[in-house]
């Protein structure tokens, strides 16, 4: 493994998830103005941290196909493969998905598989049940890429999960998402503290997306 790794310990309730986490984040920026290859996978983002937990707690996905798009480390998807889901990480990044695969198997999920793909030249040709995101539409930019990533890679019966640091770029990519998708949405927000000198408190949305019923 190319990257310098530490152990981090994430606490669900009733398990904890051990991770390899990136040892020195700052180490990884060679060209802070070249934005493609700023780390921000490296991090376990306060969204995703939001994420797992909620789908620990919340979900089932015994006997469906999620892809987390996005994956950094690969948290949520993690959860969901502990919670019976058959996942694929995907990022633009090699270290990421080697990484998120070791933490994978480490702890426990057997059935996973990588993607790496950029945004905007993404060629994964298969459709999920599920599809996992956490802080992924930040940049209006990149958003419209991955916009059409999640309805393309969608199946016709799927759904999305989206955590986000209520980031007005996010709202406003889930308004079109809401209706190029012809979506329901159910919203919550949830608090989260962490131990950070400079930033602690984070306020997270969580929005969980499902194909409106067709009129029969």
């Amino acid at each position: 493994m190319a990257v310098e790794t530490r152990e981090e310990i994430f606490s669900l309730k009733g398990r904890e998830i051990k991770l390899l986490v990136v040892k020195d984040i700052e180490a990884l920026v060679t060209n802070p103005n070249d934005e493609d290859n700023i780390p921000y996978w490296a991090d376990i983002w306060p969204a995703s941290r939001i994420m797992a937990s909620y789908i620990w707690e919340e979900m089932d996905f015994t006997g469906q196909e999620v892809l987390e798009l996005g994956a950094g480390l690969g948290l949520p998807g993690i959860v969901a493969g502990l919670k019976g889901a058959k996942v694929t990480f995907s990022d633009y990044k090699e270290d990421a998905l080697e990484i998120t695969l070791y933490n994978a198997k480490t702890n426990g999920v057997k059935d996973a598989d990588t993607f790496l793909g950029d945004w905007r030249d993404f060629r994964l040709g298969k459709r999920y049940d599920w599809i996992l995101g956490s802080d992924i539409l930040y940049n209006p930019r990149l958003n419209p890429f991955a916009e059409r990533i999640l309805l393309d890679n969608l199946k016709e019966e799927g759904s999305l999960l989206i955590t986000h640091a209520r980031r007005p770029s996010t709202y406003e990519a889930l308004e079109r998402l809401k209706l190029a998708g012809n979506f329901d949405e159910e919203v919550r927000e949830v608090a989260i503290t962490l131990k950070d000198d400079y930033y602690p408190n984070y306020m997270i949305a969580l929005h969980q997306l499902q194909r409106k019923e067709k009129n029969v």
